[in-house]
């Protein structure tokens, strides 16, 4: 099935316990600065603490994006669980609308979706 959000959930390969915590991705990403994301990340991959977590992206590069979510005190983060049974891989998932910057005419880049599943009307 072709996603028909956007943008599409990443995987986290990982996350710093750092006063602006940095995501790092799997791959390239689609979020901008400015948007709001939210986490999916279970205990056995530590930093369960930012475990449906709200948050604004305030920088990216290609495979990254800082936030404004101060980790310093949190549970470090490790990927050393992965293939445990039961466990979803960790990610980050678009989570409200907000607005895209440096754009002629103001508009977002979604419209309040949070854990967004296609329905009918974009098959």
């Amino acid at each position: 099935m072709v996603n028909n959000f956007y943008p599409s959930k990443s995987f986290i390969q990982d996350i710093t316990n750092d006063f602006n915590a940095v995501i790092t991705f799997t791959a390239d990403h689609e979020f901008t600065p400015g948007e709001l994301v939210s986490f999916r990340v279970e205990k056995p991959f530590g930093m369960h603490e930012i475990n449906k977590i709200q948050t604004k992206v305030i920088s990216i590069t290609d495979d990254t994006i800082t936030t404004h979510l101060d980790t310093t005190t949190w549970t470090p983060f490790t990927l050393a669980n992965l293939n445990t049974a039961g466990t979803s891989p960790p990610c980050c998932v678009p989570s409200a609308s907000s607005f895209i910057p440096f754009e002629e005419v103001s508009r977002v880049t979604l419209i309040d979706t949070f854990d967004n599943k296609p329905n009918s009307i974009f098959n």
